[in-house]
């Protein structure tokens, strides 16, 4: 079954294992439009020589809910990437994600202590109080079913709060975010003191900054740089 026929499944998660020595896990964000998720940086980086996974989030709740029928609660993914990566003892781990999947690489990268996180546009919060002090508005119908999920986990909710409990990380969490948009600058910059994070700001591309790092190539150079 090819890439294009998986994703007209219900399948949350694509694997593609050739017993290469750094593994690669790719998260997906926000539905765009009426289609189904999609398995994000598929073609970007589909001819780097390494492991991969791809994640997306068929409830759209931050992979709070899990990704699919199979892997359905948060608990489960961490679990399943666990039990991969102590079983192939890779050398160099990536994780990567857009906007909620540049949220998701942040906390499962540092949950799981990888070598490098790139995150495009994250949310570096979901819960109430952060966004209505700041105003943040955007997929309420989704965050609202994270909040009234009765098995959700909270404390994974602002991860800041998060990262400063979990303060053995030793994850390079490099996020990449255009100032001149007001929210993504407000989620990327409130991470600034903690010394793992390295900020990339990049005034174009607004929300969609990936797609300028994808074009002008940057995007593999950071993959291939977080391998060496």
């Amino acid at each position: 079954m090819n890439k294009a026929e998986i994703e007209k499944t219900k399948k949350g998660l694509l694997v593609d294992f050739n017993g290469h020595e750094n593994l690669l896990v790719s998260f997906g964000g926000i539905q765009q439009g009426l289609g189904m998720p999609v398995f994000e940086f598929f073609n970007s980086i589909s001819d780097i020589p390494c492991d991969k996974i791809y994640f997306r989030d068929f409830n759209q709740a931050w992979y709070q809910k899990g990704v699919d029928s199979e892997l359905n609660h948060i608990n489960k993914i961490i679990k399943y990437l666990e039990k991969k990566i102590n079983s192939n003892k890779y050398s160099r781990i990536c994780f990567i994600g857009n906007s909620m999947g540049g949220y998701a690489s942040i906390l499962f990268g540092s949950i799981l202590n990888v070598d490098t996180v790139i995150a495009f546009a994250p949310q570096t919060f979901i819960n109430r109080v952060n966004r209505i002090l700041n105003f943040d508005k955007r997929w309420c119908k989704q965050i609202n079913q994270v909040y009234y999920y009765k098995d959700n986990r909270k404390e994974f909710y602002d991860l800041k709060k998060y990262l400063n409990r979990n303060n053995s990380y030793k994850t390079q969490i490099n996020v990449y975010y255009s100032p001149n948009h007001r929210l993504d600058k407000k989620h990327a910059e409130r991470l600034s003191t903690h010394s793992n994070v390295v900020l990339h700001p990049i005034d174009e591309g607004g929300h969609s900054v990936v797609k300028v790092v994808r074009n002008n190539g940057n995007l593999k150079s950071a993959i291939i740089s977080a391998f060496e």
